[in-house]
């Protein structure tokens, strides 16, 4: 019975795949050509999210400050720009095919589209010579496989399947961190015969990175709302309760007229928050795992051992939690009542790139956002409990002795107690070594790159 209901989903899924991938879309971009291409229209194409991510605000910033530019001195705006988001692979079929037609009029009609995730909606169309696509690949450096690179793993797909519906196809460029992971985006969107086309130029969303600016308020914002969650955690050891000596005797109304409400978005503000730290006398423990199985059920590791942890390092630390985007809110592991003055998930406070901004140390296990996080020259620890499975799954594009640069651990016990070492664990000299290798293109000038790319392809 359990093969006989596998076996109709599969006939439902191929029947679905062929009737939209291979006529309806193709047939309705086809049509929508018939108008002529917009000269400037940019399309940020949104596969999986509901929202513009952050390598597309970054482009999209860029291009309305061209535009201001333009303005100022009197001249017609050059840009103009839309965001689609499909939800392919997130939603049901029926709003995903509603969201796919929508989407093919502003398609056919750009100069630009951007897109920065896979999708079989865009390959599956015939794109118009006069449209240049720029994949702005999701992730940084290349850490876990993926695309062709998956073929026969228990991750991937089969090669029949991506011949017969590609899903990494019309690229016209992709942007990578550094010329050293070419050869694996190359494999990954079987672009083997266009390595010229694969430009290592950097990833926009990192450019914030190099902003003074955006460091300070990014820690700011995070101080502000741990302050919301645990205020206890703000209070000078001066500043006591009257109450046996002990801060939770004070009531909130005088905990938060102690401690203050220091983070606004309003400039005017941001002088009052010169000598704010994240959390006085502790550092921030950034656990920032990737998630299991795939992408429509994803699940959380749950292996971490939260109340352990706070019983061995709460005195020196804060964790901040942040679940995988794909990850359902339903399905995050749940922190303990106990660990609520230690242990904290940020999933939906604040973004990735504020939380390592702010983090001290990074947990992680094959998160690309090692490479992002090596930026910094911070302390990394790889709680890497399942791997061996893992790699028989997914694979890694290099060894993991180079994918790791900093201690790999198997328990929580083993975390804790590299974390208790003063840092004799941590070699720095390592983690800047991989920078420079695998982010040598990010440089705070990525987006500008890509806008020098958009201009020479408008030539």
């Amino acid at each position: 019975m359990a093969g006989e209901k596998k076996t109709i989903r599969s006939f439902v899924r191929d029947t679905y795949k062929n009737a939209t991938l291979k006529k309806l879309y193709p047939s309705r971009y086809r049509a929508a050509c018939k108008a002529p291409v917009i000269p400037g229209h940019v399309v940020f194409l949104e596969i999986r999210e509901k929202a513009l991510t952050d390598n597309f605000k970054m482009i999209r910033t860029a291009l309305e400050k061209w535009n201001q530019k333009l303005a100022e001195e009197k001249k017609a705006p050059l840009w103009d720009m839309s965001v689609v988001c499909i939800r392919e692979g997130m939603e049901n079929r029926g709003l995903v095919m509603k969201n796919c037609l929508k989407a093919i009029p502003q398609l056919a009609q750009a100069q630009f589209i951007f897109v920065n995730e896979v999708s079989y909606f865009l390959s599956c169309l015939p794109i118009r010579p006069e449209t240049t696509v720029i994949q702005t690949w999701h992730a940084c450096g290349a850490f876990k496989k993926f695309g062709y690179s998956t073929i026969g793993a228990g991750f991937g797909t089969t090669k029949e399947d991506l011949e017969t519906y590609p899903v990494h196809g019309n690229f016209s460029y992709v942007t990578v961190s550094a010329p050293e992971v070419t050869w694996a985006y190359a494999e990954a969107f079987h672009m083997e015969d266009r390595l010229e086309r694969i430009l290592p130029i950097g990833v926009s969303r990192t450019d914030m990175f190099f902003s003074r600016k955006y460091r300070e308020k990014a820690c700011q914002k995070t101080a502000w709302i741990l302050r919301r969650m645990a205020p206890e955690l703000f209070l000078k050891d001066e500043s006591a309760g009257r109450s046996g000596g002990q801060a939770g005797h004070l009531s909130a109304r005088e905990i938060y007229s102690r401690i203050g409400d220091v983070y606004s978005d309003r400039a005017q503000d941001q002088q009052h928050a010169d000598d704010l730290s994240v959390v006085p006398g502790k550092k921030i423990l950034l656990y920032a795992p990737t998630f299991r199985g795939s992408v429509g059920r994803a699940m959380p590791p749950e292996m971490l051992d939260i109340p352990t942890m706070k019983n061995m390092l709460g005195k020196d630390y804060v964790l901040l939690m942040n679940n995988h985007p794909f990850i359902k809110a339903k399905e995050r592991p749940k922190i303990p009542q106990s660990c609520r003055s230690f242990a904290f998930d940020m999933t939906d406070h604040l973004s990735i790139e504020e939380l390592l901004t702010a983090a001290d140390i990074c947990i992680t296990d094959y998160s690309s956002l090692i490479f992002e996080y090596s930026l910094f020259e911070r302390p990394m620890v790889f709680f890497a409990y399942d791997m061996e499975h893992y790699l028989d799954e997914r694979g890694f594009y290099y060894p993991v002795s180079e994918m790791m640069p900093g201690p790999v651990c198997r328990t929580t016990q083993e975390v804790v107690d590299v974390l208790r070492e003063k840092d004799a664990a941590f070699d720095l000299a390592r983690v800047r070594e991989f920078k420079y290798r695998f982010m040598s293109g990010c440089d705070g000038h990525a987006t500008a790159r890509v806008l020098k790319l958009m201009e020479k392809c408008m030539k």
